[in-house]
């Protein structure tokens, strides 16, 4: 029996025990399930929304796993969220199946665009540009400053409607 979407949980797809899964988590209400690419094209069901991390480089004109599964799960899903940084996530927006909510660093075409981006001691500092709203936001570096990982968890929580406001508090642990 396929679930409704209004219950169904959000999905990330990477390698799992991810940071943008984590991070998701405390952005916003729903349930997160991380799912390796093979876990997704074997799963069943609807999805409130799919990230795919597709962070790591791949062969150059094949379609890496992440993509393929971002192509499949996007049937069964309300949005998928796609970095424009990526030349898969560029294809797939371009290619306009179903709802796609997007983020760069710095591509203004983006729904959310990282802008003004730096390392300032321990934390990570960007501006949060929607097509409505622009906000500073901070977080914690951590060992890796990993900026895709929080964008792409922050265009997830703003995909499903929190406010960049909310979203990037939480992020920031403010």
């Amino acid at each position: 029996m396929e679930q409704s979407t209004t219950k169904a949980p959000v999905a990330v797809v990477g390698h799992g025990g991810t940071l943008t899964a984590q991070l998701l988590r405390r952005l916003q209400p729903h349930p997160v399930v991380e799912l390796t690419p093979c876990q997704a094209a074997l799963a069943e069901g609807r999805y409130r929304a799919v990230v795919v991390e597709n962070f790591e480089p791949h062969t150059p004109g094949a379609l890496s796993v992440c993509a393929a599964a971002r192509w499949e799960l996007s049937r069964r899903t309300q949005v998928t969220v796609v970095g424009l940084d990526d030349p898969e996530g560029r294809r797939f927006a371009a290619a306009g199946g179903g709802s796609v909510y997007a983020y760069s660093d710095g591509k203004p075409q983006a729904d959310l665009t990282a802008k003004n981006v730096r390392l300032w001691g321990e934390r990570l500092e960007f501006e949060a540009l929607t097509h409505r709203e622009l906000l500073r936001v901070r977080v914690n570096a951590g060992q890796e400053p990993r900026l895709y990982d929080h964008l792409a968890a922050l265009a997830g929580a703003l995909a499903l409607g929190v406010s960049l406001a909310d979203a990037a508090a939480r992020l920031g642990g403010n």
